[in-house]
C-alpha cells in the first residue's frame, strides 16, 4: 500500500474528489455501453453512485439522473437493515425495486454491491436503472394499487457470494414482456457496480487508506459546511407557495412551506392533497429526493453532489398525503408530484432569491410514453418514448426544450422507428407557445406518430398539464398546455393506455415553460432571434410583446 496521503491538504483532496467522480463516470460508461434498452442507453434514465460503508453518497456521474443521489443511499440503508454488514461477503449484490425503499416506482431497479478490504465491508458501489418493462398492466397512472403496476422485488440477494440467484432471475424475467432487454440491463448494472468497486479499491490503495469512511467523513464535512454557508445567506423566515396539478383524477394541490433558520432548512408539505385513488401518489423517498435536489441547485449549484450537501435539509410530509403516500397505493406516476416540487420551491423563494429561481417547467413531469405490441414476425416489442416540453425561463436566460428536473434526453425517433411499427410524421417546435418574459420559457414541441403496422400498437401515456400550465415567476407569463389528439379528435383521457389501430395517428403537443420577469422588459434582439428561429411568429410577437416590427 502507498504511503498515507494527507487529507487536510486541499490540493490532494481536490484531486481525490475528481478521481471519485471519474470513477463513477467510468461505471456509468460501462452501464450505458452494455445496456440493452434505449431508455438507459439513449435517454440516460439511470445513475451510478459510490457510497461509504453506511450507504452515504460519495460521488455521482455528471450526466446521470441527479435525483437518485437522494434515493440510492436510503435504499442501501434499507438493505443493511435486512442484510447486516456482518452477513455480507465478497461477491454479493443486492437488489430491490420496492417503491417505498427505492425510487418511488417499480420500474426503477436498484442494485448495490458491497466492497471489501481484507474481508471488511468498507463501501458500496450502486446503480439505479429504469427497466424498459416491469410487467403489470401498462395502464399508466390509472391503476388503483401498486400490485397492478408490475413485478415487485423485495430486498434480496441477486448475487450471493458470486453465484446468481437463478430462481429470483427466472421469476423476474418470466413476468416482463421484454426479458432480453431487462436481463441485459441487469447485467450492465452489475458490471457498472464492479467497475466502480474495483476503481474505488485502487484509489484507496493509492491513498494509503484502508477505510473509505475516513475519506467520506472529510468530504461530507467540507460539503456540509459549504452548504450551510449558502443557506445562511438566505434571510431567516417562512416562505410558502403551492402548485395545482392533476387533470385526470381531479385537481391535486401541492403545498410547501420552507422554514429557513440559520444554516438549516425545513421543507414541509402539510396542506397538500390526500392520497389519490390512482397512480399519482408519491412515496416519501421520492418527495425527499426532488426537494433536496432543486434546493441544492438553487443554493449552491457548483457544490459536489454527495451526502454532505443534504444534511442541513429536513423534509416532512403528512402520512397519507399525496407527497407521502402509503402502501399499497399505486405510484407509477409519482413524478407527476415529484417533478412539480421545484415549481413550488422556486415560487416560494422567488422574492428572496430573484436572481436564482427559474420559471415553472412545462417539461415537468418528464413523460415516458410506452409503445408496445407484436411485430409482423410475431416478436414482441416494448419501447419507451421519452419526450420533453419546455423548461421554465432560466435564472439569467431563456428556457429550452429539455427535461428539467429529470435530466433525461429525448428518445431518438430513428431508434423507435427501427424497432416498432411507427412513423413520426412530425417532430417540431410549436411557435408562439413559450411563456413570455424578459427571459421567455422554453417552447413546447409537437409530435405526430402513425401506426404503420398491420396490428394494433398499445400506447401508454400520462400527461399533467392539460389544464394547469407552467406559471411564470416575478411577472413572467405562463406557458401553454398539453394536448393529445387521436385521428384529429381530442383524446378524452390523456392518462392510461389505448390502442392505435393500423393507420391511426396520435398527435401530441407538449407544454411550454413559464417566463421570468415582465414581457415588456424583453430585449429587441431577443425577439428578433425568436422570430428568425420560428419560436415566434409576427402575430405571436405582437400578442406577447406588443411587437410592431
Amino acid at each position: 500500500m502507498a504511503a498515507r496521503v494527507n487529507l487536510d491538504d486541499p490540493i490532494t483532496l481536490r484531486i481525490t474528489w475528481d478521481r471519485l467522480v471519474s470513477l463513477s463516470e467510468e461505471a456509468a460508461t460501462t452501464l450505458v455501453n452494455m445496456a440493452f434498452s434505449s431508455i438507459v442507453r439513449e435517454v440516460g434514465d439511470y445513475s451510478c453512485l459510490l457510497m461509504d460503508s453506511e450507504g452515504n453518497s460519495l460521488a455521482q456521474p455528471r450526466t446521470s439522473i441527479p435525483v437518485f443521489i437522494g434515493t440510492l443511499p436510503a435504499t442501501v440503508r434499507h438493505f443493511l437493515e435486512k442484510f447486516p454488514a456482518e452477513t455480507l461477503r465478497p461477491g454479493d449484490s443486492l437488489i430491490t425495486n420496492d417503491p417505498w425503499l427505492g425510487t418511488g416506482q417499480l420500474n426503477d431497479v436498484t442494485i448495490a454491491t458491497p466492497v471489501f478490504i481484507d474481508g471488511e465491508l468498507v463501501a458500496f458501489s450502486g446503480s439505479v436503472a429504469h427497466m424498459s418493462d416491469i410487467g403489470g398492466t401498462l395502464n399508466m397512472g390509472s391503476a388503483r394499487e401498486v400490485y397492478e403496476e408490475g413485478f415487485g422485488i423485495p430486498p434480496s440477494k441477486l448475487i450471493d457470494g458470486g453465484r446468481p440467484n437463478e430462481q429470483l432471475l427466472e421469476l423476474f424475467l418470466s413476468n416482463v414482456r421484454a426479458p432480453d432487454q431487462v436481463q441485459g440491463d441487469l447485467q450492465a448494472m452489475l458490471a457498472a457496480n464492479h467497475v466502480g468497486a474495483e476503481g474505488l479499491l485502487a484509489l484507496m490503495g493509492d491513498l494509503g487508506l484502508d477505510r473509505v469512511d475516513e475519506l467520506a467523513a472529510t468530504i461530507h464535512q467540507l460539503t456540509e459546511n459549504a452548504m450551510r454557508r449558502a443557506i445562511a445567506g438566505v434571510p431567516d423566515g417562512r416562505y410558502e407557495a403551492s402548485v395545482d396539478i392533476g387533470d385526470f383524477e381531479g385537481d391535486i394541490h401541492l403545498q410547501v412551506a420552507i422554514e429557513v433558520s440559520g444554516s438549516d432548512i425545513t421543507v414541509d408539505f402539510a396542506g397538500s392533497s390526500p392520497e389519490s385513488a390512482y397512480g399519482t401518489n408519491c412515496p416519501m423517498c421520492y418527495t425527499y429526493a426532488y426537494t433536496v435536489y432543486p434546493l441544492k441547485c438553487l443554493l449552491e449549484p457548483s457544490l459536489p453532489n454527495n451526502e454532505g450537501c443534504l444534511k442541513p435539509i429536513t423534509v416532512t410530509a403528512p402520512e397519507g398525503s399525496i407527497a407521502n403516500a402509503q402502501r399499497p397505493r399505486a405510484c407509477e406516476m409519482r413524478n407527476r408530484i415529484g417533478h412539480m416540487v421545484h415549481a413550488a420551491i422556486f415560487t416560494a423563494l422567488a422574492d428572496v432569491l430573484p436572481d436564482r429561481v427559474m420559471g415553472h417547467s412545462g417539461s415537468a413531469p418528464v413523460t415516458v410514453d410506452v409503445l408496445s405490441g407484436t411485430r409482423a414476425d410475431g416478436s414482441r416489442f416494448v419501447e419507451n418514448l421519452c419526450v420533453n416540453g419546455g423548461t421554465g425561463a432560466r435564472p439569467h436566460g431563456d428556457g429550452v426544450i429539455a427535461a428539467f428536473p429529470g435530466n433525461m434526453s429525448a428518445t431518438p425517433i430513428e431508434l423507435l422507428e427501427s424497432s416498432a411499427p411507427v412513423l413520426f410524421e412530425a417532430k417540431e417546435i410549436i411557435p408562439d407557445s413559450a411563456g413570455a418574459g424578459r427571459y421567455r420559457g422554453g417552447p413546447g414541441q409537437r409530435m405526430v406518430i402513425r401506426n404503420i403496422g398491420d396490428r394494433p400498437v398499445t400506447h401508454s401515456m400520462f400527461y399533467s398539464r392539460m389544464h394547469h400550465v407552467a406559471d411564470g415567476v416575478l411577472g413572467g407569463e405562463p406557458g401553454t398546455p398539453n394536448r393529445v389528439l387521436v385521428n384529429g379528435e381530442p383524446h378524452p383521457q390523456p392518462v392510461g393506455r389505448h390502442d392505435l389501430a393500423p393507420g391511426d395517428v396520435v398527435d401530441i403537443e407538449l407544454p411550454s415553460g413559464g417566463g421570468k420577469f415582465p414581457a415588456a422588459e424583453r430585449d429587441r434582439e431577443a425577439i428578433l432571434a425568436d422570430l428568425a428561429e420560428g419560436i415566434l411568429t409576427p402575430e405571436g410577437a405582437r400578442r406577447a410583446y406588443g411587437w410592431e416590427g
